[in-house]
C-alpha cells in the first residue's frame, strides 16, 4: 500500500538519524570477511536462541543479548518479549503446537560506527507446527522474512544488540502485550478460537482462456517471488522487472497485482483502470489500482472481477453457520485475496496460496515477506477487520 506506516517510520527515519550522529571518520575503517562471518555467526546464535524461546517460553537468557543500558536496546528487548508472548498465545488459542522454529540471516552490509558495527541483514524464519490432537499429526511449514537495521556493540568477547529496527509481521497484534520480563512464559487464558477441521481437496483448474484468471499460475508466481529463498528456491527475491515499493509505502498491493496480472502469473487482462506499464530501463510502474490497496479493493469489487465473500472481524469471518461449518473463510480458494483493514482504512493485501492440514487458509504477501503463513497471524488487534475476496 502506498503510504508510510508507523512501524516503517521507525525504520526509515530513526535509523538514519542514529547513523548521522556517527563521526564520518569511522566509516573509512575496513570491515574484512572474517569480521562479517563472526558477526553473522553471532546474529544467528542470538536469533536461534530467541526461536527456542518461542517454543519453551523460557526467556531468562534473552536480556543477555541486548544492551539495556540504553533506551534503544531496552525497546528492542521488550519488543522481542511481546512477540514471544503473542505467538505462544496465538498458537494456544488455535490448538496449534510449534514443533520447530529456526532462523537464518544473510548479512547485506556491515559498517563501523563509533560504538561498534551497523548491520543490514535479512532474516529468514521457518516455522513448523502440528495439530497435536490429530490421530496422525501432519507437519505444516510457513516462512517469514524480516529486514533488520541493527547496531551491535562489543561486550567482552561477544557482540550484543544496541538497537534493532525492522518492520514486524506481528506488530499489529502486540498492542495489548507487556514487554516486562518473566522468566517463564505460559500461554494466557484468552478464549480459544478452535475451528473445525475442514481439509481442502486438491484444486484443479483446466483450460483457462487467455486474459482470464489462472489461479494455479497466480499461486506459482506468488511462491516464486515470495522473497524467502528457502521456500521459493529462487535466489532472486522479487521480479526485477517491477519497481519495489518496500520502504516507500509498501509493496504488498504491487505484489498481489503482479500475481493476478503478470503473464508468468495469473494472466488477468489489463484495462483502463488496472494496468502496469513496462519501462525499458526502469522497473514497471502501475496505475493507482495496481499499487494502492484501497484502490485495488474498490476496483475488484466495482469491476466485478472480485466478489466479497465476507467482511468483518476475526469472529465474524470464522464463526460457523448452518451452511458453513468452518465459517466464511472456508469459501476461500487458491488465488483468492484477503484485505486487512485498520478501522476503515485498507492497510494490506495478501493472496491465498495454500491450506494447512486442517484446511486453514495460508497466504503470501510482501513488505514483510510471508510464505504460506496462516492468514490471520499478526492481525490480532481489536480494530482489525478482514475482507475475503473471491476472484471470478
Amino acid at each position: 500500500m502506498i503510504k508510510i506506516k508507523s512501524a516503517m517510520m521507525k525504520y526509515f527515519i530513526l535509523i538514519p538519524l542514529l547513523i548521522n550522529f556517527t563521526p564520518k571518520s569511522v566509516y573509512a575503517v575496513e570491515v574484512n570477511d572474517a569480521t562479517k562471518e563472526n558477526i553473522q555467526n553471532e546474529i544467528n546464535l542470538i536469533f536461534n536462541d530467541r526461536c527456542s524461546m518461542f517454543l519453551t517460553g523460557d526467556l531468562s537468557s534473552l536480556p543477555y543479548y541486548f544492551d539495556t543500558s540504553n533506551k534503544f536496546g531496552t525497546w528492542a528487548l521488550e519488543h522481542e518479549i511481546k512477540r514471544i508472548r503473542y505467538l505462544r498465545d496465538w498458537s494456544n488459542q488455535r490448538d496449534i503446537k510449534f514443533t520447530n522454529i529456526e532462523s537464518e540471516t544473510q548479512i547485506k552490509k556491515v559498517t563501523p560506527t563509533s560504538r561498534g558495527m551497523r548491520v543490514r541483514a535479512d532474516e529468514y524464519y521457518k516455522f513448523q507446527y502440528i495439530y497435536p490432537n490429530d490421530a496422525e499429526p501432519i507437519i505444516n511449514n510457513f516462512g517469514v522474512s524480516l529486514i533488520h537495521s541493527m547496531e551491535l556493540i562489543k561486550k567482552g568477547d561477544r557482540w550484543i544488540i544496541y538497537n534493532d529496527w525492522y518492520t514486524d509481521c506481528f506488530e499489529d497484534a502486540l498492542k495489548s502485550y507487556s514487554g516486562e520480563l518473566n522468566d517463564k512464559e505460559t500461554p494466557s487464558d484468552k478464549p480459544k478460537y478452535t475451528l473445525p477441521c475442514c481439509p481442502k481437496e486438491e484444486f484443479i483448474q483446466k483450460d483457462v482462456p487467455k486474459g482470464h484468471y489462472n489461479r494455479v499460475k497466480a499461486v506459482e508466481y506468488a511462491d516464486k517471488y515470495c522473497g524467502i529463498p528457502w521456500a521459493s528456491g529462487n535466489p532472486q527475491k522479487y521480479n526485477k522487472k517491477y519497481k519495489n515499493f518496500t520502504g516507500i509505502g509498501g509493496n504488498c498491493t504491487n505484489y498481489v497485482s503482479q500475481c493476478l496480472g503478470d503473464t508468468e502469473g495469473g494472466g488477468l487482462k489489463f484495462d483502463g483502470t488496472w494496468y502496469c506499464i513496462y519501462n525499458k530501463y526502469d522497473g514497471a510502474s502501475g496505475s493507482s489500482a495496481w499499487v494502492n490497496a484501497d484502490a485495488l479493493k474498490n476496483y475488484l469489487i466495482y469491476s466485478g472481477r472480485g466478489m466479497i465473500i465476507k467482511k468483518g472481524d476475526f469472529k465474524a469471518v470464522t464463526s460457523p453457520t448452518n451452511e458453513l461449518s468452518c465459517g466464511a473463510v472456508s469459501k476461500l480458494q487458491l488465488g483468492d485475496l484477503i484485505c486487512y483493514a485498520k478501522g476503515s482504512d485498507i492497510d494490506h493485501f495478501a493472496i491465498v496460496t495454500g491450506f494447512d492440514s486442517h484446511g486453514y487458509p495460508l497466504i503470501n504477501s510482501h513488505t514483510t515477506d510471508r510464505y504460506h503463513v496462516p492468514w490471520d497471524l499478526g492481525w490480532g488487534d481489536k480494530n482489525i477487520s478482514f475482507y475475503l475476496i473471491h476472484m471470478r
